[in-house]
């Protein structure tokens, strides 16, 4: 098999050990990566974790291929095995099956779609993506929190530092979806945007008066509409998007079992993209992320 490269973007040498502070391989085997065989690059690959933990670096990268991830992604959607996460921390829109319901998946060409009831989902896995994790070596793939992280030069949904009119949302999942108006939230953040589409109502009307308010600001003005009608709450992310459909709970209730958001202006404030102890490499953004069942 033709391993992927350990490489994680953060290429300096520590200078004690001689080893790179990203992906924990020399010189020399950096150097000779590309004309290696596969026995070589499986060694290299071995004996990673040890000197990773010497360094104490907690970010590792997985020796899977484009397709192997692409499999990856399949097998928990079909499975139902956990929740896929997307957006920054206080942000998030979480992608999972509610007890009794089952997922479908789909592919075209590189996209990976999955339609469950209350979310859809929808990941663009190309040779941009890379699958990182933070856990220890002994923790296998099945049983460890997973990140899809996508190369910074591939692109990230534009910024917007107020409530932005998208216009109709063209890129819905469904297509009977793609007629409704989205609107960006305006969090300000580069790593994820937090939409909302709307039919024609008095959540539209609210966020046509919004128009260039910032988040949390914004909620004296938007918050009741978008309660009473409870419309798609979109999360676009450098590697796709989460559509949540179910319902907003009310102030003070519970989230759903199954798909839903959370939008919490306490953790928004952190200005975190991931959870403490998942920083990312500069050179990735964080796509998704996903937590096993328990």
């Amino acid at each position: 098999m033709n391993l992927a490269s350990p490489c994680v973007g953060n290429c300096t040498m520590d200078a004690t050990t001689g080893f790179c502070l990203g992906c924990a391989r020399t010189t020399e085997e950096i150097a000779g990566w590309g004309l290696a065989d596969a026995a070589t690059r499986g060694a290299i690959w071995d004996v990673l974790p040890a000197r990773l933990e010497r360094l104490g670096v907690t970010c590792r990268r997985l020796d899977w291929t484009t397709d192997q991830v692409r499999t990856f992604v399949r097998s928990t959607l079909e499975g139902a095995r956990g929740t896929w996460v997307a957006g920054v921390l206080g942000g998030v829109g979480e992608f999972c099956a509610a007890p009794g319901k089952a997922i479908e998946v789909e592919e075209d060409g590189d996209n990976i779609i999955a339609r469950t009831e209350g979310a859809r989902l929808r990941f663009l896995i190309d040779d941009a993506v890379r699958a990182l994790t933070f856990e220890a070596p002994d923790i296998p793939p099945e049983r460890a929190r997973i990140v899809l992280a996508v190369k910074r030069e591939r692109g990230r949904p534009p910024v917007a530092d107020g409530i932005a009119a998208l216009g109709p949302d063209r890129n819905a999942i469904d297509s009977v979806d793609r007629r409704c108006a989205l609107y960006d939230l305006g969090l300000g953040r580069k790593e994820a945007r937090f939409c909302v589409r709307v039919a024609p109502g008095p959540a539209h009307e609210a966020m046509d008066r919004a128009l260039g308010i910032a988040f949390p600001a914004c909620m004296g003005t938007i918050g009741h509409a978008l309660l009473a009608e409870s419309p798609a709450r979109v999360i676009e992310t450098p590697l796709g998007r989460v559509e949540v459909l179910a319902p907003i709970p009310a102030p003070g209730g519970q989230s759903p079992v199954g798909p839903h958001t959370h939008l919490l202006p306490d953790l928004l404030s952190s200005g975190r993209a991931t959870p403490v102890g998942m920083d990312m490499p500069r050179a990735y953004l964080p796509g998704a992320i996903f937590y096993p069942r328990s």
